[in-house]
C-alpha cells in the first residue's frame, strides 16, 4: 500500500439564495452542475409537472450564469457570437440563439436580452458560465464584458396563469409585455427585470433580481394562497420534462461542440443573411452538403424506460443512434425519448427498436412536438 497523501475534501456545492427555503419546504436537494438545487419537492415531480401546464409552477434557476456586454461596437460584437440576429433585436426584446464554435458546434444556447442601444445581458447554462464568458472574452474587442452571476437571483414563474399572479404583484405593467420582451417592474418591495420567457412550453416570466428573491417567491406563492390560484414549486426533474415535451433542448443532451443548430432542429435560430458570426461558413456548407442525421423524438410502443444511453436499432438490428434524453413524459403520457437518427429513418411511425438493459422494446419515431400549449 501506498500513501497518496491526504484525500482533498469534498467538492463544496454552490446554493442559491432561495437554499433554505427549498430546504425548509421539503426539497429533495442534488447536485446539478455544481449547485446544490431541489430535484423535486414532497408534492413529486408529476404532480409539480401537471401543476405548472394547469396554473403556475415556480423555478428557482439562479444557477443559470448572466454575462453582461456593453460600450461601444457592443452590437456588433454580440451580433457575431451569437447566430440569431442580433443587431436587429430591438431595446427592450429577448432573441434565443447559439454559441458556435468554427466547425458550427454549438458552445451553448442563450438567451440575449437587448437593454439598451449598446447594452446585452446574455444568459448561459449553469455548466458552460465559466468557458462561456472566457470564449465571449477572447472574442469581444472594445466592449466591456463582466459576469453578473453572483449579482443577479434569477427565478422563472410559468404557465397559464403565471404572467396574470406576477403582473398582480407588481401592480401592472406585465401583462402587456408581448413574449420575448422585457421590462422593468417592483413587487414586494424588490426592483426586477421581467422577461416574458421560459422554458416548459407555456405563458410565463422569468425575473431578475439584485435583492429580495426570498421576499419573491415567498410573496408570490402568498398571493396566490389569497387569490385561490394554484401555484407550487417545482424542481428539476419536472422541469426536465416539462422542457421535453415541447421540444426545448438541454445543452449536454441535445446540444453540445459535435453537434449543429442544424442537427438539432434549430436551423431557425441562425441568421444566414445577417452578420458574419462565428461558424456561419461551417454551417453554410452543412446546410448546402445537407445532414446526414437530425434530433428525432420517439416514443415507446412496449413497455420500457428509454434511459439516456440507451441504443436505438432499426427492425434489423443495426444501430442507428443511442438515447440522449429519455423519461416519462407526463402531459403526453408515453414513454420517450430524442435521439439524433439518420434521415434515412427520421420519417413519423418509422419503426424502430430500443436496447432497454439488454433487451429490445419495439418503439415509433413521432411527430414533433409531443405538446404545444393551446
Amino acid at each position: 500500500m501506498t500513501d497518496d497523501g491526504p484525500t482533498p475534501p469534498p467538492l463544496q456545492l454552490k446554493r442559491t439564495g432561495l437554499y433554505d427555503w427549498h430546504v425548509e419546504h421539503g426539497g429533495r436537494m442534488v447536485d446539478f452542475a455544481g449547485w446544490e438545487l431541489p430535484v423535486f419537492y414532497e408534492t413529486g415531480a408529476i404532480a409539480e409537472h401537471h401543476a405548472t401546464r394547469r396554473s403556475v409552477g415556480l423555478f428557482d434557476i439562479d444557477h443559470m450564469g448572466q454575462i453582461q456586454i456593453s460600450g461601444t461596437g457592443a452590437t456588433a460584437a454580440v451580433d457575431r457570437l451569437v447566430t440569431s440576429d442580433i443587431a436587429g433585436l430591438p431595446i427592450g426584446s429577448a432573441r434565443y440563439g447559439l454559441l458556435c464554435n468554427d466547425a458550427g458546434g454549438v458552445i451553448d444556447d442563450v438567451i440575449v436580452y437587448r437593454l439598451d442601444d449598446d447594452e446585452f445581458l446574455v444568459v448561459v447554462n449553469a455548466a458552460n458560465r465559466s468557458s462561456d464568458f472566457e470564449w465571449m472574452a477572447s472574442n469581444l474587442d472594445g466592449p466591456d464584458i463582466a459576469d453578473r452571476s453572483a449579482e443577479l437571483a434569477m427565478i422563472a414563474v410559468q404557465g397559464p396563469a403565471a404572467v396574470g399572479l406576477v403582473d398582480a404583484a407588481a401592480g401592472g405593467g406585465v401583462a402587456d409585455l408581448e413574449r420575448f420582451t422585457s421590462g422593468r417592474i417592483t413587487l414586494f418591495g424588490a426592483d426586477a427585470l421581467v422577461g416574458r420567457t421560459g422554458y416548459t412550453g407555456e405563458d410565463g416570466v422569468e425575473l431578475y433580481l439584485e435583492s429580495g428573491v426570498v421576499d419573491v417567491w415567498s410573496g408570490l406563492l402568498g398571493l396566490a394562497a389569497d387569490r385561490n390560484v394554484d401555484a407550487i414549486p417545482v424542481g428539476l426533474s419536472a422541469r426536465d420534462s416539462l422542457r421535453f415535451e415541447p421540444g426545448y433542448p438541454l445543452y449536454g443532451h441535445e446540444l453540445g461542440t459535435d453537434i449543429t443548430p442544424l442537427e438539432a432542429r434549430l436551423g431557425w435560430a441562425v441568421d444566414f443573411d445577417g452578420a458574419d458570426f462565428i461558424g456561419r461558413d461551417a454551417l453554410r456548407s452543412q446546410r448546402e452538403d445537407g445532414i446526414a442525421r437530425r434530433l428525432e423524438t420517439i416514443v415507446m410502443l412496449d413497455k420500457g424506460v428509454p434511459r439516456e444511453g440507451s441504443t436505438v436499432l432499426d427492425e434489423d438490428g443495426n444501430e442507428l443512434g443511442v438515447v440522449v434524453s429519455g423519461m416519462f413524459a407526463p402531459t403526453a403520457d408515453v414513454f420517450a425519448a430524442n435521439v439524433f437518427l439518420p434521415r434515412s429513418h427520421g420519417a413519423v411511425d418509422t419503426p424502430l427498436v430500443v436496447d432497454v438493459r439488454g433487451r429490445h422494446k419495439s418503439a415509433r419515431v413521432a411527430k414533433r412536438p409531443l405538446y404545444r400549449a393551446d
